[in-house]
């Protein structure tokens, strides 16, 4: 028996495998992983605990978890009189994020009336020259420190606590003279979620040998891998969305201290180098140029520390500084900002193109250094610095400066949440922001289609933001329509397309935030002073009657839809009015909401359980003691009274789904409706129940679905289920083989001119004309035609595909498209006429008589070159379309979307809905919360998931 035992016991290898404990204390003893460099040396502190002894393991030899980090610096903080710690937000996770405050003893007891002598120098309407340079005397350099924003790019967290260390414990002259002058901020782990995550697949993936591959699970992690936060947004895309708690904590603190200095230390290609500032072109025009020149003195000095060790590194190259949301968003007030990109590699090292095997910590020795270095070139250039800081706050507000006469003016609308988000963004970034108190005209205004129009009247209620301000080249970046470029990145992007496909854009190219939210705007060529108030957040009110027979929230407000979804979630029956309505004089928007006391009979406490969910979301209830519809509008009785059923909500995930997209749509039902849902591993999509759910959610993938787990939906949605695709998944489902009927655009064109009818058979839907005379004729009209007797002959299916493949060439890294709603559909409920849509290298879809297109890009317009007498005939596009000949199409919001990408991108559909069988497929062309700021798209989606399975099926999914 003990032979059996011993046998099994050497077959699985229990005698010669360590403990876990062991792997982890296993000393490298492989000499192409030796590092000769020492990361810690000089004299420190011995009252100062060495990080070593904290952390267990030499500091920079293994990635210290998000814990291990926060407890160093909290004990650290104990024993230091150079440290003092602010805890300035805490994740989704619970997990603190941390600003460790590192100077003198004297200058950290001052911190106060340093930070206000800064949001002075900062105001130059209340501040003089004289005080100014008063202020710039007294004022020691400011410098914030900021690393690992990517949880998976784990170096810079570990170059941060070695630096916390070396700073509050070093006894060299030269350190303590550093800190004489200056105070440093060290944000060491800004993404900890994520840090948490990656930490956590290091520990699965660590074996008994060094792994120097970077293919290995060790180095990359899974799915949705590190990089990310709990809802897997990328926090350096977020600066000035503010969409995260992790942002908006980091942001607040930032904008108090208005930092010389922000660095961010981050991690690329593991086979890469190490990237330093300055960015290359293309550089956002409303930066002050004043930055670029200290950026090369800042990259000098880094270079030289760099050379001085004999390591490799360039500057530029890849990296550009146009999209504002990176963090580098600070450079927009002020703030000289450095990005730091040292080669991605976990704790075994990776081996190198030349043979050689970097270690994991020399990758933390580079970013030390290069703190370091930076500091020092802070140290030696900050009283200039703030000289030419004074300078560019006076010019931002100078009455002849750039941004004297330009004032950006949201149109009033009844979409109050949304409008109170977006002000909430500008007002976190120290931005002034009006209210119209009447009505008021001006001059002209420019839209976002790009026209200029005169005379223009900006009703009373409209949110104003004057350009004239302290702020100004933040305002500008934010909310100006578009980013001007320069013509030789033009060119040279142009070239680049054309040559070989690829791009000198890191980035999307629009970002508007006006656009971004799908609210009318105009931008007005003067400075708006009179006639306004500062704004104040809307409050929410409520008349609930106690012989109500009804309540309503308005449609147009995005918050309708939560307050539905969350009502059914509590058992309430609801209704949805698919037109606009008016009770006892108050008129209802297209989409409202309405809870009968017909509806729900055994429910206690009706109104108590209204008025909490209204509460809950902050959105006004009105109540009404009669059904009778004013004028011509709908009865509470009537068709227009559409039952809603409550949606049970699935997200597939996993697998080859995008985790962004996967993580925005996850949060927009958590942020937005706070209802339950679930997310299905999309591998085991087979073995799941899927009857109990009527709502699924497909967001953008990777990859499509085969077609065993297509035909399991087909059969879910025949049932009865509402599917919503988003990007290329869509595409998938649209494809030849897909189970729906819209189509990808190159599988369209052997049916060109039944799609060219359908779209011409909307347009005419829309005229607001007939001919009376013919309709009422007694006689047989001779010369009656169908619409396409007068179209051209469509062009041949291959010369179709041979062009859409030339113009596919040209598809945007991100652009705004101008994008006509069906303001009658069920979908649009809460959106304009004229929607904001963000397209990128994305499927497009084509819509048919067999399917209805909600939204479709481009906006007609009068076309410029009719001429008097011209006919009602068509003209051709020289596509897969024709237009009206007194029509033009305007594509382009803002963006660099080129010639061809419109012509391939006009006319498409970006929303479409289908019936098949009892339920129905929504398909997005793209990704509709996108970074979970596209607020005028996300509503699109919240009403698929709300209103889809009562609005679009024909009965339940069998539960």
């Amino acid at each position: 028996m003990q032979s059996i035992t011993k046998w099994f016991t050497l077959l699985l290898g229990l005698a010669v495998v360590p403990t876990y404990s062991a792997i982890l204390m296993k000393p490298i003893n492989d000499p192409d992983l030796a590092y000769s460099g020492e990361l810690l040396s000089g004299t420190y502190n011995q009252q100062i605990t060495h990080p070593d002894t904290l952390l267990g393991f030499p500091i920079g030899s293994r990635v210290a978890d998000p814990a291990q980090i926060h407890s160093a610096v909290m004990h650290w903080a104990e024993q230091s009189d150079r440290l003092h710690v602010v805890e300035y937000a805490r994740t989704h996770e619970g997990r603190p994020l941390i600003a460790a405050f590192i100077s003198t003893p004297a200058l950290l007891s001052e911190l106060d009336t340093i930070k206000s002598n800064i949001d002075k120098l900062a105001n130059p309407l209340n501040t003089s020259d004289s005080q100014a340079s008063n202020i710039i005397d007294s004022l020691p350099a400011v410098a914030w420190m900021a690393y690992s924003i990517h949880g998976n790019e784990t170096s810079g967290a570990d170059a941060a606590l070695t630096a916390i260390y070396h700073l509050i414990a070093s006894e060299d002259k030269d350190v303590e003279a550093l800190l004489d002058d200056m105070v440093v901020v060290i944000d060491p782990m800004m993404n900890p979620d994520g840090r948490a995550r990656f930490a956590k697949s290091l520990e699965q993936y660590r074996g008994t040998a060094p792994n120097v591959d970077d293919q290995s699970l060790l180095h990359r992690g899974d799915w949705p891998y590190g990089r990310t936060n709990h809802y897997f947004f990328d926090l350096n895309r977020d600066f000035f969305y503010l969409t995260q708690p992790e942002t908006v904590g980091r942001v607040e603190m930032i904008n108090d201290w208005r930092p010389q200095l922000m660095i961010d230390g981050h991690e690329m290609g593991s086979q890469d180098t190490y990237l330093m500032g300055p960015p290359r072109q293309p550089l956002n025009q409303n930066i002050d140029p004043n930055l670029q020149k200290w950026a090369k003195t800042f990259a000098r000095d880094q270079s030289a520390a760099f050379d001085e060790k004999g390591w490799r590194y360039y500057t530029g190259e890849w990296f550009e500084n146009w999209y504002p949301g990176y963090s580098n968003y600070s450079e927009y007030r002020g703030t000289m900002h450095i990005l730091y990109e040292q080669s991605r590699m976990a704790e075994d090292g990776v081996r190198r193109p030349e043979g050689t095997v970097q270690t994991y910590i020399e990758s933390v020795h580079h970013q030390f250094i290069s703190t370091l270095a930076n500091l020092k070139t802070l140290d030696k250039n900050s009283k200039a610095m703030y000289q030419d800081y004074w300078q560019g706050r006076k010019n931002n507000v100078a009455s002849k400066g750039k941004f004297a006469n330009r004032t950006y003016v949201i149109m009033a609308n009844d979409n109050i949440g949304r409008t109170d988000a977006l002000v909430s963004r500008l007002l976190a970034q120290d931005i002034k922001v009006y209210i119209t108190d009447k009505d008021m005209e001006v001059d002209e205004a420019t839209t976002h289609l790009g026209d200029v129009k005169e005379d223009i009247v900006i009703p009373k209620g409209s949110i104003v933001v004057p350009n004239r301000q302290a702020e100004a080249p933040l305002i500008a970046a934010i909310m100006e329509f578009d980013a001007g470029v320069n013509n030789a990145v033009l060119l040279e992007e142009r070239q680049k397309t054309l040559r070989d496909g690829s791009s000198l854009m890191y980035d999307t190219t629009a970002w508007n935030l006006t656009m971004m939210y799908g609210l009318e705007s105009v931008t007005v060529s003067e400075h708006l002073t009179s006639n306004m108030s500062p704004y104040k957040p809307s409050t929410h009110t409520h008349t609930l009657l106690d012989n109500a027979i009804a309540w309503m929230v308005d449609g147009a407000d995005d918050r309708s839809v939560a307050f539905a979804a969350r009502l059914m979630e509590r058992g309430i029956h609801v209704r949805y009015i698919d037109r606009e309505s008016e009770f006892e004089n108050t008129v209802f928007n297209r989409g409202s909401i309405a809870v009968t006391v017909t509806d729900n009979p055994n429910t206690e406490n009706l109104a108590s359980l209204i008025k909490q969910t209204a509460d809950e979301l902050m959105v006004s209830v009105i109540a009404t003691t009669s059904g009778f519809g004013e004028g011509e509008l709908p009865e509470w009785g009537g068709k227009h009274f559409d039952l809603l059923t409550r949606p049970q909500v699935a997200i597939l995930s996993h697998g080859n789904m995008s985790s962004y997209d996967v993580g925005a749509t996850w949060y927009s039902i958590d942020a937005n409706l706070g209802i339950r849902h679930s997310q299905i591993d999309v591998n085991s999509l087979n073995r799941t129940d899927l009857r109990r759910y009527n709502v699924i959610v497909l967001p953008t993938s990777y990859g499509a679905l085969d077609k065993s787990k297509q035909a399991l939906l087909d059969e879910w949605v025949n049932n009865g289920g509402t599917l919503i695709a988003h990007g290329r998944s869509a595409a998938a489902l649209a494809g030849k083989d897909g189970i729906a009927n819209v189509k990808t655009i190159e599988n369209s064109f052997e049916k060109a001119l039944d799609y060219d009818i359908s779209l011409n058979r909307e347009y005419m839907a829309n005229l607001n004309k007939v001919d009376t005379k013919a309709a009422m004729s007694h006689t047989l009209n001779a010369d009656f035609a169908f619409p396409w007797d007068d179209l051209p002959k469509p062009l041949k299916e291959e010369e179709l595909t041979r062009r859409d493949k030339w113009l596919s060439h040209f598809m945007p890294s991100g652009a705004m498209v101008a994008g006509r709603t069906d303001q009658q559909h069920w979908l649009t409920a809460g959106t304009p006429e004229v929607l904001p849509l963000l397209y990128s290298n994305q499927p497009l879809l084509m819509s048919a008589d067999n399917s209805e297109a909600v939204v479709r890009a481009g906006v007609f317009s009068p076309s410029p070159n009719k001429k008097k007498g011209d006919s009602e005939s068509k003209k051709n596009a020289d596509r897969w379309f024709t237009l009206p000949q007194d029509k033009a199409l305007k594509v382009r919001m803002s963006g660099l979307l080129w010639p061809e990408a419109q012509q391939r991108i006009a006319n498409t559909a970006y929303l479409t809905r289908e019936r098949s069988g009892k339920g129905q497929i929504i398909l997005f062309s793209g990704q509709p919360n996108f970074r979970g700021a596209a607020l005028g798209t996300n509503r699109l989606l919240l009403n698929a998931i709300v209103y889809g399975p009562g609005l679009g099926s024909q009965e339940n999914v069998s539960l």
